[in-house]
């Protein structure tokens, strides 16, 4: 349809939004620690609305300082089951937005909405705040002016501040110099907007802005998901997963990026469901209104309100399925209880859902036999319902969604901790020679013939022939040694250590057994 069509129907769509939402119901409001937050942007002027610069225009068209326009913007945000939006703020000094942002936190606040709001100070775009300095000074306005009012966002008990393309303002140390001089006593809630985990020392949780260069919704955040958790149990940690959900993008008219079809609806629909599957404990929506990116699920010209509609019920879904009651914990299996197998090699037998786990992600060649029961252990400070394999240890988690219901223990790293030998004082490299991996996190590197075996073999997470690189890091973790002799039963082989495991080459055998894994649950006993 030509845009001066669209324009003739633009009242239509304005009228048909208001009606449609005037008769939603009363939006279910979300678990407290599980927010649903809409970037929002309050730089509009009625010069801006062109399709010479974008692929779609609101319905009604506005200025982004008009009340009217603020409380429209408030009724349509919390109408369509948001929690917050998250205001876009070129610091105290920029008028403009400054004092847009304060305006939406009061009428939000006035008008009885349950709305909440966030601040994203946006250094990449304002000179002023490209400094440690200038977002320091602007962190302490928002600290005195912001952060006590009564709807200004928290999570974890924090006010929240989010931050976008971390490299615009400096590295990591950057950023933990501006935490350590704003909010040295971590009384914040930092959301940075990167995937380099390493900024897990400066943020308090990460997210993605744009998940659309991903053309299977969702599939961004599920790699994503599998890292974070990846990072949790190396780490010890329990960093949130918050997940990114998006209608579609465009901004080929502003400046030849890229496009990602919105597909009448199902692009954003996938990006929910993966936010639902993998449970979320935070989702950010990109975006309310960013109509030079085409990523708003404001009404527009094109599109009418269908994507509010579509947030009502997609966000709504997300509250019933996410975040309810903790799993009941799985019993101990007894004897005879259906789907068990018994294994007459070790007397154990193995049963639900470890001995589902053990059959899709690589069985006996990869963990060995039970040698031990299915039974309570504790582990860093917490019980857990854990069996022992030749060669590894399997962990109920069913605080977890699957597949991070079951995790593996890090048996390498306990062996040689047992050894009284410390992985981190082993010689390390800068770099991996050709043809090799390289783990920059250990410092090591992943060559032949360990290599291949390595890619072979991981976890199975989605459901695709082949492993990526997360699911074999999944399965075996991070090397924490180079290729080294060491002698096992009295013989002198080739060795590589790894977080939970240790690769043997066994030159002797023939092929495909000439790596093996090492016993390491037998060596623990």
């Amino acid at each position: 349809m030509p845009p001066s069509s669209v324009r003739r129907l633009a009242p239509l769509f304005a009228l048909l939004a208001l009606v449609a939402l005037a008769s939603l119901p009363p939006a279910a409001r979300a678990v407290a620690d599980r927010p649903i937050m809409a970037f929002y942007y309050p730089w509009w002027e009625q010069s801006d609305w062109s399709y010479n610069r974008m692929s779609d225009l609101p319905a009604p068209q506005y200025t982004g300082g008009d009340d009217a326009t603020i409380r429209r913007h408030i009724q349509q945000a919390d109408d369509a089951g948001l929690d917050a939006l998250i205001c876009t703020w070129y610091g105290p000094d920029e008028e403009r937005l400054n004092k847009r942002c304060r305006r939406l936190i009061e009428l939000a606040r006035e008008g009885g909405r349950d709305l909440q709001v966030a601040i994203i100070p946006d250094q990449s775009a304002w000179s002023s705040l490209k400094s440690v300095d200038g977002l320091a000074n602007a962190l302490s306005v928002l600290k005195s002016d912001f952060f006590g009012q009564s709807n200004y966002l928290r999570y974890q008990g924090k006010p929240v501040v989010f931050w976008f393309n971390p490299p615009s303002l400096g590295d990591l140390g950057t950023w933990q110099a501006l935490r350590n001089r704003a909010d040295p006593n971590r009384e914040q809630y930092w959301f940075g907007g990167t995937d380099n985990f390493s900024f897990l020392e400066a943020y308090d949780a990460l997210y993605y802005f744009d998940i659309t260069w991903e053309s299977q919704a969702g599939a961004a955040m599920a790699s994503y998901g599998r890292r974070l958790a990846d990072y949790n149990q190396r780490t010890g940690q329990s960093r949130p997963f918050v997940a990114t959900v998006m209608p579609g993008y465009d901004d080929l008219k502003l400046r030849g990026g890229h496009a990602r079809d919105r597909q009448d609806g199902a692009y954003y629909q996938g990006t929910w469901q993966t936010a639902i599957d993998r449970q979320a404990q935070a989702v950010v929506l990109t975006s309310f209104n960013e109509f030079y990116e085409g990523s708003h699920i404001e009404p527009s010209e094109r599109y009418g309100d269908l994507y509010l509609r579509l947030t009502k019920e997609l966000s709504d879904r997300f509250r019933a399925e996410v975040g309810g009651t903790a799993p009941t914990p799985i019993p101990p299996p007894t004897p005879g209880t259906s789907g068990c197998q018994s294994f007459p090699e070790t007397g154990y037998q193995t049963c639900g859902r470890i001995l589902s786990y053990w059959h899709e992600n690589g069985g006996l060649p990869v963990f060995g036999y039970p040698i031990g029961p299915q039974q309570a252990v504790t582990i860093e400070g917490r019980v857990y319902q854990a069996q022992a394999f030749e060669r590894n240890r399997l962990e109920l988690h069913p605080e977890n969604a699957r597949p991070y219901d079951v995790l593996l223990g890090r048996l390498g790293a306990e062996v040689l901790g047992r050894q009284g030998r410390d992985w981190q004082q082993f010689g390390k490299l800068g770099s991996a020679p050709v043809g090799c991996l390289f783990f920059a996190a250990t410092g090591h590197s992943l060559c032949e013939p360990f290599l291949s075996y390595f890619r072979n073999h991981g976890l199975e997470f989605d459901g695709q022939a082949g492993k990526d690189l997360g699911e074999s890091i999944a399965l075996f973790g991070l090397p924490l040694s180079e290729p080294q002799t060491e002698t096992i039963q009295g013989k002198a082989y080739t060795v590589q250590w790894f977080e939970r495991a240790r690769f043997e080459w066994h030159p002797e055998n023939q092929d495909p057994y000439r790596v093996l894994l090492g016993l390491l649950s037998v060596e623990m006993r």
